[in-house]
This record gives C-alpha cells, structure tokens and sequence, in this order.
C-alpha cells in the first residue's frame, strides 16, 4: 500500500508565488534597483540591454560640408548567473504539536534568507565598480563627524548633477548602521511624517534621496562602502526556478526545497557614488 504524499499540495505556483510575495516586501538594496529587464529574463539565463550613444552635435557653417559619423550602440548584458537554494523539513510528530502556519512562517523565513544573497551580491558588484574606478567614489576614506556629514551628502550629489543626473530621479542613500547615527540628525525629512518614505522602505530623507540602513553594505579593511544612487543605476533580474513540496523516505518528514536565480548588471556607472566612510 502506498504512502501518501502529506505535501501533495504544496503546489510549486502556491510556494513560489508566497516567497515572491515575501521578496516584494522587502525593502532592501535589490529592491532599490531596476526591474525593467524582470519580464524579458522568464525563462532566460540572460537579457542583453541594448543602448545608443548620443549624436555629436556640430555648428553649422553655411557652404561648408556636413561632418557624418556612424551611428553609435552598445549593449550590456545581464546574466542571472547567481544561484541559491534552500532545503529544509519538518518531521510529522513537529506539525503535530504546532500551531498552524508552521511551514508557511518556514517559507517566509526561506524568502527572506533568498533577499539577503540579492542584497550582498548587489553591494559586492558596486564595492568592485569603485574600487576598479568605474563608479566615482569618495578619494579616500572619511572619517565622519557631525560637521562634515553633510558635506560628504553634498559631494556625491554633486558628482551625479555633474554627471547629468536630474534632480527629479529618484535616489537612495544606503548607509551602515554606525554611519546612520551620524547622518540621523542631518534628515531633513523624517518616515514617521511621511508614509510615502516608509513605503520605501527608508527612516528619512536628506535633501531628495531616501535614506536607508543596510546592514550587508560591503566592507574593506576599515571602511565600509556607503552608496548614493539612482534607483535606474543597478538592473536585477530574478526568478523562482524551483519550489516544491517532496516526502523523504527515508524520514517522518515533510520538506520543502527551493532555487533561486538571480543576476544585476550596473547599466549606468555614472549614476552611482560611493562614499567610503571609516568603520
């Protein structure tokens, strides 16, 4: 006689779309980048981002001949190269003796472990663009103080207007948690005035970017890499490849495993500033 499968309805859809949910809902450095390409990436490995470079704008001179170049492209490509996985189970004597929602809370906390990789490889591909002078980034490391934060702020929005920025985008200043206790008094917005902020996912503003604690921001050897950034610098892609439901049989168990891909891709360097601050 066959022994019946207790996750038969642990549908892959049902689990995947609770841990997409989980995912959306939290507010993070993945969450803080382009999602355009999400669409294209369904059942891709990868999505290439096609540009143009802009025309070369000349001064006419009348009776003299017109100067024709090429037109000029480009294109990047986001690979969702990244994998994770989670696996765990649940013996049947536990769900048992435990309130409904056990597998579900179990889920969600799956979910959340998924979002901290997106996060940790997103800090990591920009710490690398600084450090390799392909995102402008601080000249050394600063050394914050209640009177020089604000200056810090002013240098890295400087550098993006400089850099064609428009004041109308949408910026996040992501700081560890150290470095916040310095900034909280330079907010010039406060979440708990403004539930737009909080919808972001931030605790302020200064001037117009939304001021967020991140707690995976990468690191060097006595500084950590704070970012100010446009919500268009970094493209993430990601997909659920595998949820699903199984009975071991080897164990009075029921087990959830789950893989997730995921990729970014900084599309456009000049809109990101890092500013290295000492631990």
């Amino acid at each position: 006689m066959a022994v019946p499968n207790t996750v038969a309805h642990f549908q892959r859809t049902v689990w995947s779309a609770s841990i997409l949910r989980s995912l959306d809902t939290i507010t993070s450095l993945r969450n803080h980048c382009n999602f355009q390409y999400q669409k294209e990436s369904k059942n891709a490995k990868e999505v290439k981002i096609l540009s143009v470079n802009r025309p070369t704008i000349r001064k006419y001179v009348p009776g003299t001949p017109l100067v024709r170049e090429s037109a000029g492209d480009g294109s990047l490509t986001l690979r969702l190269d990244q994998y994770h996985y989670f696996n765990f189970e649940v013996e049947d004597i536990v769900t048992a003796q435990s309130v409904p929602g056990l597998m579900e809370a179990l889920t969600d906390e799956a979910s959340k472990g998924l979002a901290l990789e997106g996060d940790k490889y997103v800090a990591e591909i920009i710490k690398t663009a600084a450090d390799d002078g392909k995102v402008a980034a601080s000249a050394s490391v600063i050394a914050l103080t209640n009177k020089n934060a604000m200056e810090s702020v002013e240098d890295g929005f400087a550098t993006l207007y400089g850099n064609n920025c428009k004041v109308t985008d949408t910026y996040y200043l992501e700081v560890a948690p150290k470095v916040f206790t310095t900034y909280r008094q330079q907010l010039t917005e406060l979440s708990t005035n403004n539930p737009e902020i909080l919808k972001k996912g931030a605790v302020g503003k200064i001037n117009n970017a939304y001021v967020c604690i991140e707690n995976c921001l990468a690191e060097s050897e006595g500084a950590y890499y704070n970012i100010l950034r446009t919500d268009k610098a970094v493209a993430f892609a990601e997909q659920i490849d595998k949820v699903e439901g199984y009975r071991p049989e080897d164990a009075f168990t029921d087990a959830v495993k789950g893989l997730y891909v995921f990729g970014a891709e900084i599309v456009r360097p000049e809109e990101i500033y890092v500013m290295k601050t000492a631990k």
